[in-house]
């Protein structure tokens, strides 16, 4: 089965149910299966191959996912592209995969590149039987290589195949099922967390897809929300924290949520609890990295937490194995190591990073089996949930101790300030604290952070900005924070 087995099943289903809403029309599911089997004809017209990348342009238009399915029933898989990125990194992007073909709808972003244009074909024509152009795509084969950032700077394509999409479908669906659902779609379709709405849409719900500006006004986002009957949102934690930041709850609340997800950072439980406080839903914290299918384990909120508590990441999602290793042995503190179907291949054409990250299982010597290392440090506790400590390269060593930097960020985000980071400087050996918020003393700092970690692990230097500056993903851009610090602009 291939994920465009799913739409077609859809369209049996409820063919005149609305499958996407954007900002300036509705699209039924038979539509979304029409223009994307109209679409795939054009694409075979220009471009005989198949099982190869075909770049898309990304924006937050219906034309979007109608660009993805029509890749898959071209018997191509999709390389997401955001169309606002600067011109050099679509080129490294479009180098790595020997890119040969795109498909654009708003901006011609693709240069040289051979493409076509949404907006030039004739959506009227009658004659959409469904092709057979992907009849020898095998669910084993890749759907999408999806760019994330890479340490070096250049970005690694995370290649995807069917199989480990419908895999991540076969848990998600179940676990978040409501009737009816109504997803608001924060999160751009070119970052990983979008996959989980496209899964959710594939199995029946209606997708609204939320201008960013919204976030600028937050009651706009919560009008939003009501206006359009949400029952479901999956956002990042930054969009949680907007929200929660802006006290925008006070004024108005969500009407009709009954499902809401975070994942992407560490949550606070101060934002948490300002959430739980006013919106009866059922929470979940996601986590998973990229190179696993979205996400590979989640919790449940079944209890009340303290503000300076850690929300655990739970347990395994169906189908997938978690192992906490201390260098190649079991422990209940140490390195994530994700197992199962939904494990990536490794980075497209690339096979050096692929091996770093991608290794036989430690704990198997029987037969080949590989694993992901997520480089990310975790513990049991003891209720035997999992929880995120930090970044295996985020932990340091000072005077002697060892420091989760992670650890640190997270006792500061219990005072309820708005973002942090905490940064190393190793010439002054200090741990810098920058964050955005209310405004704190370093003596009320210390003061109140005695309370939550050792003295030893307390930022010497406190620096407050605005805003911290966010990657396109909206996580916190750490990289260039530390490199302004360190080069004495902040």
């Amino acid at each position: 089965m291939l994920l465009t087995n799913k739409l077609d099943s859809c369209v049996e289903k409820f063919p005149n149910r609305v499958a996407i809403v954007d900002s300036d029309k509705d699209i039924s599911f038979k539509e979304l299966r029409d223009r994307a089997i109209a679409l795939s004809k054009e694409i075979h017209k220009n471009y005989k191959k198949t099982n190869t990348p075909i770049l898309v342009e990304v924006n937050r238009k219906a034309e979007t996912l109608i660009s993805f399915m029509a890749v898959l029933y071209s018997g191509n898989f999709y390389v997401p592209v955001n169309n606002e990125e600067p011109e050099s990194r679509i080129f490294e992007i479009a180098k790595k995969v020997e890119a040969e073909f795109g498909v654009f709808h708003d901006k011609n972003i693709f240069g040289d590149i051979n493409k076509i244009n949404y907006n030039d074909l004739n959506y009227s024509d009658t004659n959409l039987e469904n092709n057979s152009y992907n009849k020898d795509i095998l669910d084993i084969d890749p759907c999408y290589v999806l760019f994330t950032s890479g340490s070096t700077g250049k970005p690694k394509g995370v290649v995807i195949s069917h199989r480990m999409v419908l895999d991540f479908m076969d848990w998600i669906i179940p676990t978040l099922s409501i009737k009816n659902q109504r997803v608001a779609n924060q999160t751009p379709f070119f970052f990983d967390a979008s996959v989980k709405e496209i899964a959710l849409m594939l199995g029946g719900a209606t997708i609204y897809i939320m201008d960013k500006s919204l976030f600028m006004f937050p009651v706009k986002a919560v009008e939003f929300l009501n206006e359009n009957k949400i029952n479901t949102i999956l956002w990042s934690v930054s969009a949680i924290n907007i929200m929660a930041n802006s006290k925008v709850f006070d004024e108005v609340s969500p009407k009709y949520l009954e499902i809401v997800t975070f994942a992407g950072e560490a949550l606070s439980a101060t934002k948490l609890n300002y959430w739980r406080e006013f919106v009866d839903a059922r929470f979940f914290n996601l986590y998973g990295p990229t190179e696993a299918t979205v996400d590979s384990c989640y919790y449940e909120v079944d209890r009340e937490f303290d503000d300076s508590d850690i929300i655990p990441i739970g347990k395994a999602c169906d189908n997938m194995e978690l192992l906490i290793l201390d260098g190649d042995k079991p422990s209940d503190e140490g390195e994530l190591v994700i197992r199962g179907t939904a494990v990536s291949y490794g980075y497209y054409n690339d096979s050096e990073k692929t091996k770093k990250s991608f290794v036989q299982n430690p704990l198997n010597k029987f037969y080949p089996e590989k694993v992901y290392r997520t480089g990310d440090m975790v513990r049991r506790n003891e209720r035997g949930e999992i929880e995120f400590m930090a970044r295996k390269d985020s932990q340091i060593k000072l005077h002697g101790y060892r420091i989760e930097l992670g650890e640190v960020e997270m006792a500061m985000a219990s005072l309820n300030i708005k973002d942090v980071i905490c940064i190393y400087d190793k010439d002054k050996e200090e741990i810098v604290a920058i964050y955005s918020g209310d405004e704190f003393s370093k003596g009320k700092f210390r003061k109140a952070l005695r309370r939550l970690i050792p003295t030893y692990m307390i930022p010497s230097k406190f620096i407050r900005l605005d805003n911290l500056p966010k990657t396109s993903n909206t996580k916190i851009d750490r990289n260039k924070l530390k490199e302004d610090y360190l080069s004495g602009k902040i």
